[in-house]
């Protein structure tokens, strides 16, 4: 089967499995989380502002937790979830190219993650916007560097966790252990190491353009950032080359099951 088609039946075909799967609830049930905290806060304190809200829950909720915890959740199953359920070997016993298997299911699960942070981020802000007390208002600069840069977020730590389950068997454990140990660690580590987390560029996306409420956030106002285009340029260098490197991978590796 050529390749062009071969990709979009495995788009087509995984984009319903995924939309109807314990992971897509267990997805879903996260993506809520921000909404309620918000939700709590907003209840709870007539000091905080919109801005404040928003900013501060986008964040170190949304932006740190939730994107780089649904991406491992969604974008391991893509080649993980074959071996798993030990259909692969069926897969690729059929004359298609096998980078079209990754190809195909991650696009299917970046469709089904960025609808789902996008209402998350939309309900995250619709929420702020009923804070009552004074402060930064919710303004553009606030709302859309916080929906793109959760948007590249998403399609980044996705394909990374991806590839991940290309070259191991255990894409989660080893992808848990990334985001705390290596990403958590040494995005909010006041030194040059910052640059080499996905949370580095992402923060770039917002402060770069977005309002001065963003400073107010700790560890955001001495942040040396990159512009945005040099910060989704190197977000799109890192995607592309995971992707090809899994498609490397996919060609050569021998997949043997568990007995």
């Amino acid at each position: 089967m050529p390749a062009l088609p071969a990709t979009w039946l495995f788009f087509r075909t995984h984009l319903e499995r995924v939309a109807w799967s314990r992971r897509a609830l267990l997805c879903l049930a996260l993506a809520l989380v921000p909404l309620v905290v918000a939700a709590s806060v907003t209840a709870g304190s007539a000091r905080v502002s919109p801005g404040e809200l928003a900013t501060t829950v986008g964040a170190w909720l949304l932006l740190q937790v939730l994107v780089p915890l649904l991406g491992l959740i969604a974008g391991s199953s893509a080649v993980a979830e074959e071996v798993e359920d030990r259909t692969i070997s069926f897969l690729f016993s059929r004359p298609i190219a096998r980078p079209t298997l990754l190809f195909g299911r991650l696009g299917a699960i970046l469709v089904f993650l960025s609808l789902l942070l996008t209402l998350s981020t939309l309900g995250l802000l619709w929420i702020a916007e009923s804070a009552r007390g004074s402060g930064p208002i919710l303004d553009d600069g606030i709302r859309w560097p916080l929906l793109w840069a959760v948007l590249a977020g998403g399609v980044a730590y996705a394909t990374l966790f991806a590839v991940l389950g290309v070259f191991t068997r255990y894409p989660v454990i080893l992808g848990v252990l990334y985001v705390l140990a290596f990403e958590a660690l040494l995005a909010n580590f006041p030194s040059s190491m910052q640059s080499w987390t996905v949370q580095y560029y992402l923060r770039s996306l917002i402060l770069s353009g977005g309002s001065g409420a963003w400073q107010l956030i700790e560890s955001f106002d001495t942040l040396e950032v990159e512009s945005a285009l040099a910060a989704l340029r190197t977000l799109a260098v890192i995607v592309a080359v995971a992707l090809g490197l899994g498609a490397w991978r996919l060609r050569r590796r021998e997949f043997v099951l568990p007995s």
